[in-house]
């Protein structure tokens, strides 16, 4: 990819979205702090996701943003040689085939890893102390004691060891959990005591004490932890979900929970956002309902995520290849 010419001033375009919280809101001076020293600045457009300025993006080099406006994007954004996905997650962007050509869309994917760890750390002990249990028993009046067993010693199974679940192993081993990965590559990590490939899930879940899930969704992940995996599921074993809805089957999770199979679940994705109030969750005996907070940090979500920028763009100055590239075959 030809770098940016030193003396040519970068366009940016800046899609934000009504319906998302402030945290997430990307504002011209935030965009302008991240690319001083960087970059020289001309335009600088702001404008909510339903409003597109098709003139002007059409001039623009840079679109930041979440859940793009693709069709736009193809109509209007010839001249677009980078787009910046604030979100990690880009499953609603694929296909990529909206995508300008000599143009690359990178994402946010390793911002979430600090938030993500934690609430991990949270989950687990949740499930270990039996609090979802607790919660039911709370809202139905009832005093039913449940003894608990130390977490140090027992066994964790991440699906998905990206950044997000990363996050999670380390935190993981602070608890003095062994800690059990699945990952595309089978590649080992430093915080995993052992890695598998999604081939060897059937074995390994009667193995382990708890599922964290923290995968991308793709066409492959899609259903991953469907009615098969949840029946051999370890009895009284606990589930987190904190990557996408779809990965997991919630029909036969609530059927694990409801006939005690399964001890309890931390979920903290589901379809669709938000979940309406006669969703069936709600309900279900010993699940955790958390509203997609987990992995997102309210004070510099979009500083983090601009960071990723600002390499890309000193990068792509001096011909270096960039970090966070989608893969669109991959779908992450």
């Amino acid at each position: 990819m030809t770098p940016f010419l030193l003396d040519a001033p970068l366009r940016v375009y800046i899609e934000n979205n009504r319906a998302r919280d402030l945290a997430y809101y990307v504002t011209e001076d935030a965009v302008r702090r991240a690319l001083a020293g960087v970059v020289e600045l001309s335009v600088v457009v702001d404008r909510y996701r339903g409003e597109v300025d098709a003139a002007t993006l059409s001039q623009c080099d840079l679109l930041i943003g979440a859940a793009f406006e693709t069709d736009a994007v193809r109509s209007h954004g010839k001249n677009l040689r980078l787009v910046h996905s604030t979100s990690a997650g880009v499953e609603a962007l694929l296909p990529l085939n909206w995508l300008p050509e000599a143009c690359v869309l990178t994402n946010s994917s390793g911002v979430h890893a600090d938030k993500a760890g934690e609430f991990g750390l949270l989950a687990l002990l949740m499930l270990n102390d039996h609090i979802p249990q607790h919660a039911t028993s709370q809202r139905a009046h009832i005093w039913r004691r449940k003894l608990g067993t130390p977490i140090r010693g027992k066994r964790v199974l991440i699906y998905g060891v990206g950044a997000l679940g990363g996050g999670v192993a380390r935190n993981a081993r602070l608890l003095g959990l062994e800690v059990w990965g699945v990952r595309r590559s089978a590649e080992s990590h430093p915080d995993v005591d052992s890695m598998f490939s999604p081939g060897d899930l059937d074995a390994v879940l009667p193995e382990v004490d708890f599922l964290v899930v923290t995968a991308p969704l793709t066409t492959s992940t899609r259903g991953a932890i469907g009615p098969a995996q949840i029946d051999r599921m370890k009895p009284g074993a606990g589930l987190v979900n904190m990557a996408r809805a779809p990965i997991v089957d919630y029909e036969s999770l609530a059927r694990g929970l409801r006939e005690e199979r399964l001890s309890g679940a931390v979920l903290d994705v589901f379809e669709p956002e938000p979940l309406p109030p006669d969703a069936p969750w709600w309900d279900v005996p010993n699940l955790a309902v958390i509203p997609h907070v987990s992995s997102d940090n309210a004070d510099d979500y979009i500083t983090q995520s601009l960071a990723i920028l600002r390499e890309n763009v000193r990068r792509m100055r001096t011909g270096e290849a960039l970090v966070n590239v989608v893969d669109g075959d991959a779908g992450y």
